[in-house]
C-alpha cells in the first residue's frame, strides 16, 4: 500500500494477512454500491459483466468478491506482498472451481490481473479505453502526497476507462479549523486469528494538509488464550477541502458526474465528511 508520508511501517501494511481479516467485514456490500452506481451512470447496462479496475488493490478483496460475480477485474499495488497475496486468494478458488464445462458457463469467475505498479504510472500495464468501471474506496486515494499526483492518476485513469466508463472514489472532505481529533475500532477473525485495530485521526491543517493516522493492532493468534501481539505504525493522508477536491477534478482529464453515501443514495457535496464521488473521461481532455 501506499504512504502519503513518513511512516514507522510496523503494523498493518506489511502483514497481508492481517490486513484482509481486519477489512473482510462489508466486502459485498461496498462492492454492491459500486456495481449499482456504475449501472446507474451507464457504464454497464443490467446484468452485463465488465472489466473493474481497483488502483492500490491491496489484497484484493474487492477484486475477489467482484471476480465471483463474474467481471474481469485488473488491480495493483505497490506492495509486492500484497500482490503476491491477492493473487494467491484470487486462484485457490478458481483452481477449486475449474472443469470441463466452466468456460461460459453462468455464473462462471470473470478473468484478473494483478500486478506491483503506482497509482501515477500503472497506465503503461493497462490497455487504453479497456476499463468499464475503476473504484478507489475509504480514503485509500489521499495515500497520493500532492495535487500534481493525484492529476497524474486522474490522467492515467482517463486513458484507461472506456469512452463510457466511470471512476468511483470514496473520500473525506476536509473542514479545516473546525474538526476534531477522532476515533475507530475495526475488528476481524478468521482460523484462529483475531484482530483489533484502534484508529486515531489528528485533522489536518489548511497549510500543511496532512491528516495524522496513528493506528495500534492487537493481533492474536491461536484463539482466547494464544499469543498476543500489538503493532504500531502512523502515517499521513492528505486533506481535501470543498474546494480544493471540486477545483482539482475540474483541472482534471475526469469530470464530476454525482455524488452519493456510503450506501449509493444520491447525495449533496457539503464541506465535510465521507462521500463516494463517480467520475467519467472529460471530453477532449489530453490523456496521453
Amino acid at each position: 500500500m501506499y504512504a502519503g508520508g513518513v511512516s514507522t511501517r510496523i503494523g498493518l501494511y506489511e502483514d497481508a494477512l492481517v490486513y484482509d481479516v481486519l477489512h473482510a467485514s462489508g466486502t459485498r456490500a461496498e462492492i454492491g454500491v459500486v456495481e449499482r452506481l456504475a449501472r446507474r451512470r451507464g457504464a454497464l447496462a443490467a446484468e452485463e459483466r465488465g472489466v473493474f479496475l481497483e488502483p492500490a488493490c491491496g489484497t484484493g478483496r474487492y477484486l475477489r468478491a467482484l471476480a465471483k460475480r463474474g467481471h474481469s477485474v485488473i488491480g495493483f499495488d505497490r506492495e509486492a506482498e500484497m500482490v503476491a497475496f491477492a493473487q494467491e486468494a484470487m486462484e485457490a478458488p478458481a483452481r477449486a472451481s475449474r472443469g470441463p464445462h466452466a468456460r461460459g458457463t453462468r455464473g462462471a469467475r470473470g478473468t484478473h490481473d494483478l500486478f506491483v505498479s503506482d497509482m501515477t504510472t500503472f497506465a503503461r500495464r493497462v490497455p487504453a479505453a479497456s476499463v468499464d468501471v475503476a473504484f478507489n474506496l475509504i480514503n485509500t486515494i489521499r495515500h497520493l502526497g500532492s495535487d500534481r499526483a493525484m492529476l497524474a492518476h486522474f490522467t492515467a485513469v482517463a486513458r484507461v476507462l472506456r469512452p463510457r466508463g466511470v471512476y468511483v472514489v470514496g473520500l473525506s472532505l476536509t473542514d479545516y479549523g473546525n474538526e476534531f481529533e477522532t476515533e475507530d475500532v475495526w475488528s476481524g477473525s478468521r482460523a484462529g486469528l483475531r484482530v483489533q485495530q484502534v484508529v486515531q485521526y489528528l485533522p489536518a491543517s489548511r497549510r500543511l494538509r496532512r491528516e495524522w493516522v496513528h493506528s495500534h493492532l492487537t493481533v492474536t493468534l491461536g484463539g482466547p488464550a494464544g499469543r498476543e501481539e500489538h503493532r504500531d505504525s502512523k502515517y499521513w493522508l492528505r486533506g481535501y477541502s470543498r474546494e480544493e477536491w471540486l477545483g482539482l477534478i475540474g483541472k482534471s482529464a475526469l469530470k464530476l458526474l454525482g455524488a452519493a453515501d456510503a450506501a449509493g443514495r444520491r447525495r449533496e457535496i457539503g464541506v465535510s465528511g465521507y462521500a463516494l464521488y463517480v467520475l467519467g473521461r472529460r471530453i477532449g481532455a489530453e490523456w496521453g
